[in-house]
């Protein structure tokens, strides 16, 4: 056995292909398995939109939990209290006086055109009762008083607009009890015990649900590695190290992971706050917790894009640890 037989010439130059064309290979694997491609960053947007809405969710309802718990106490309550005590004051001598000239107004006569409310002051009797609670006198009365007595009418108007204000500061100052009851209704937990459950629900929930897509992802991409042998194969005997292989399938990975992590944290946001503002109105969006939603939007921008390398690690490195040989052989 001679010298050159038992050492065998070591590799002289090794080429190592540039990030950038490793990025345009994955770029146009991409492109050439669309199909393929479609399934994985499906698989991650229905993962993000799910996380990312329970993670909006939990946030809305947390900040309208701590709007109930704190509004008693803040400024602007107390100056609603105030004016709302200042619209009392304000009322109480307008509806004595009201009620002093209804009752020694004429009765109207019958050729007489009753006066109408609606025309004057955009709501009927009735409609007033309905909204504020309680008028100075009956619809009827105040018809007759107002058709014989002109000079009422602004009297009138006056304390209409004064009821008017108070019931919208006495609805502000109930819009916590009325928001508590609305979640309630709508099945949100309220109490401390139920609120622990839920949290312990949804933990598991979204667990399950990233477990589902991680197991989706890894199969898509082992699916990927066996429909591509003779090309891994190909790209090794002509050179490809280990390691090239490697980062072109992770590359491919973390192309569609990211395209699915965006679309799906778009989609989950959209239809999490549109939820909100159908089941709360405009309480939902009064109260959302913005710093709370950025940290959920990173977060879940973090989990989509590991999740998917995550789910690439082993497919790729089974194909950098194939043989050139081994993989040629394989009909696909």
């Amino acid at each position: 056995m001679t010298s050159d037989a038992a050492h065998p010439p070591a590799v002289q130059r090794q080429i190592t292909l540039p990030l950038s064309k490793a990025i345009e290979i994955a770029y146009k694997s991409i492109r050439l398995r669309l199909s393929r491609s479609l399934l994985v960053t499906s698989g991650i947007v229905l993962a993000l939109a799910f996380l990312i809405s329970i993670q909006t969710s939990d946030a809305i309802i947390n900040g309208m939990r701590h709007w109930i718990a704190s509004a008693q106490t803040s400024g602007h309550f107390q100056e609603l209290r105030q004016r709302r005590d200042a619209l009392d004051q304000t009322i109480r001598p307008l509806e004595t006086q009201l009620r002093d000239q209804i009752a020694k107004a004429p009765k109207p006569e019958k050729e007489q055109p009753p006066f109408d409310p609606h025309q004057r002051f955009g709501q009927s009797f009735d409609e007033m009762k309905e909204q504020l609670g309680e008028l100075p006198s009956s619809p009827a009365e105040l018809t007759a008083a107002l058709t014989t007595r002109a000079e009422l009418i602004d009297l009138f108007g006056a304390w209409l607009d004064a009821a008017r204000q108070r019931h919208e500061v006495r609805q502000e100052l109930t819009a916590p009890q009325q928001l508590e009851a609305q979640m309630k209704a709508n099945g949100v937990p309220t109490s401390e015990s139920e609120i622990a459950s839920a949290r312990i629900q949804t933990r598991w929930l979204l667990a399950l649900a990233l477990l589902v897509a991680f197991v989706g992802i890894l199969n898509a991409m082992l699916m990927s590695v066996t429909e591509r042998f003779r090309e891994i194969g190909t790209m090794k005997c002509l050179g490809a190290l280990d390691s090239f292989i490697i980062k072109l399938f992770l590359i491919e990975s973390l192309f569609q992971g990211g395209v699915g992590t965006v679309i799906g944290i778009i989609v989950g946001l959209l239809l999490s706050l549109l939820a909100a503002s159908a089941s709360y109105g405009g309480r939902a969006w009064a109260n959302v917790p913005w710093g709370d939603l950025g940290l959920a939007v990173l977060i879940s921008l973090a989990v989509g894009v590991g999740l998917t390398v995550a789910g690439a690690v082993y497919p790729a490195w089974q194909a950098a640890r194939m043989q050139p040989i081994e993989a040629m052989r394989v009909e696909t």
